[in-house]
């Protein structure tokens, strides 16, 4: 058929045919957007292959997509797991490195086949050109070729198995997780506190220097004996009995009762006169404004109590910088409500608007930073290469968040959109590819080879989980997104968003990827080496 050597036809065509079969269920499992590489094998089997270029646009594309997600979490990700995920994907790496060896003396492998197969099977691409850079382009692409199909193939698979075989729930993780991010952050909350300290008698609220104690914020007062509050401003003075909204987490709420005097029951509400609204920020204009660039306050009479973020409580504070979708938590005057959202937008459709341009230069970032040679001791040339330089410019962009008048967070949505077309961009063209030497090179070199790329794919990721779930204690959610990142696995990865729509496993992968990528490298070396 000439369509079939039309490359956006069988592009197309392979793409529909996988997401078909995805849908597919046996036993309660399926495959998802993985079966694609299932169809472009059969195709490239049969000679009809597509350019590399488009492996190269989807994996940017799919890369950048998670790299970008995950950035704004990046740092604090790494501070507080980084260290004991790194740990574990060097032991993954070591676990490959062994494993292959014994292949090698098994089997009798020489050193190019034996590099071939711990890069194919450990699905690194940059160890392929380590290799081939060492040993020349004979033997090891074809190692690669026969053992990086399982290798995609296998990490996911693995993935989708793993919640049954370790029997964990996805759900009772999900929470368990929000629960450990709830102590970490905790949500935002009010007290009610009668003022009784004496040296606050007749202060204005700007000169007790409340701040100092603690990131809290007084929103209402109600004085001893009065029927209506009224909003708190700086210049507001303190009188004994009065009952102060106070709000803030739940730490700083009980210093500042210390401060200030003991808490109250019942309740501080307004009439007719004064409500309460959530305002979202949707103007793009004011992305990276501070709260108190808008003195709401002053202006109109209005108090800020708290700011929702991606479903996070922020404490309203005037130096707080505002991104496009946060929730403004506002009291005041009706009036003075209906102008401050005119102000800010409060269109929630208008945050899930996506602009081209910064996704555009977000890649062309990536493509210029994969180019980049570091001369590294030990390792000698280093390039990070399409894949590294993507997820290097996600992350540095997606903390970033703003340059200008460029946003470059995309909403979630959108994220996913770009996330899963490159995915299916990339499994369909390395699928056909593949496809094309699969059989050949598996005939030229036997069984061994193929049963030791599935060893070499699987036994680092069930050391990995058994040593990351029971002796380093990493959370199951998190411990996926290390055991892909450690096999720098693109479809493990869309497994494992398969099983889960929360970010942990994608944060993990963030985290350990670039420990993965050049440990690959070395253990290319090590290999060597040692056959």
């Amino acid at each position: 058929m000439n369509l079939l050597h039309n490359p956006i036809f069988l592009l197309l065509l392979v793409i529909v045919l996988g997401e078909l079969l995805g849908k597919a269920r046996l036993w309660n499992l399926s495959l998802g957007s993985s079966s694609i590489i299932f169809v472009a094998l059969a195709f490239g089997h049969f000679g009809y292959t597509l350019p590399a270029e488009v492996q190269t646009i989807g994996l940017a594309m799919f890369i950048y997509a998670v790299g970008l997600q995950a950035g704004p979490g990046f740092l604090s990700s790494f501070r507080n797991h980084g260290l004991i995920m790194a740990l574990l994907v060097l032991i993954m790496t070591a676990v490959g490195i062994g494993v292959t060896y014994l292949c090698c003396r098994l089997f009798g492998f020489d050193a190019g086949i034996g590099a071939g197969l711990l890069a194919g099977a450990m699905t690194s691409t940059p160890s392929l050109a380590a290799a081939v850079e060492l040993l020349g382009p004979d033997q090891a692409p074809a190692a690669y070729g026969v053992t990086y199909g399982f290798g995609i193939i296998g990490v996911a698979l693995a993935v989708k198995l793993l919640p049954a075989l370790l029997r964990r729930d996805i759900a009772r993780e999900e929470e368990q997780l929000a629960r450990e991010l709830a102590e970490i952050n905790p949500p935002i909350t009010f007290q009610h506190i009668e003022v009784s300290n004496p040296n606050l008698f007749g202060k204005r609220v700007v000169d007790i220097f409340l701040k100092s104690i603690a990131p809290v914020t007084i929103t209402r007062l109600l004085r001893k004996g009065a029927a209506e509050p009224i909003l708190v401003g700086a210049d507001t003075v303190l009188e004994e009995g009065d009952r102060l909204r106070v709000v803030g987490r739940p730490a700083d709420l009980e210093k500042v009762q210390l401060y200030i005097g003991r808490p109250v029951e019942g309740e501080i509400a307004f009439d007719r006169v004064l409500t309460k609204k959530d305002i979202v920020v949707s103007k793009r204009e004011f992305a990276g404004a501070t709260l108190g660039f808008f003195n709401f306050r002053e202006v109109f009479n209005v108090q800020v109590a708290r700011i929702t973020r991606n479903g996070v409580d922020l404490p309203a504070d005037a130096n707080t910088r505002l991104h496009l979708g946060d929730v403004l938590h506002a009291v005041g005057d009706e009036r003075s409500l209906r102008n401050i959202s005119r102000i800010v937008g409060n269109d929630l459709k208008a945050t899930y608007d996506i602009s081209l341009l910064p996704i555009l230069l977000g890649l062309l970032l990536g493509m210029l930073l994969g180019q980049i040679t570091l001369p590294l001791p030990l390792i000698g040339d280093f390039t990070l290469g399409t894949t590294g330089g993507a997820l290097l410019a996600g992350l540095l962009l997606g903390a970033r968040y703003q340059t200008g008048r460029l946003i470059w967070e995309i909403p979630t949505t959108g994220n996913r959109l770009i996330r899963d077309l490159g995915l299916a961009l990339f499994m369909a063209a390395v699928g056909t590819t593949a496809g094309t030497t699969f059989v050949a090179t598996l005939q030229s070199y036997g069984l061994p080879l193929l049963f030791s790329g599935m060893l070499v794919t699987l036994l680092p990721v069930a050391v990995g989980a058994l040593l990351g779930l029971w002796l380093l204690r990493i959370r199951f959610l998190r411990l996926i997104g290390v055991l892909v990142g450690g096999m720098t696995s693109a479809s493990g990865l869309e497994a494992a968003a398969g099983l889960s729509a929360t970010p942990y496993a994608q944060s993990a992968y963030a985290t350990v990827y670039p420990v993965a990528l050049i440990s690959k490298i070395i253990a290319v070396k090590v290999l060597f080496l040692l056959v």
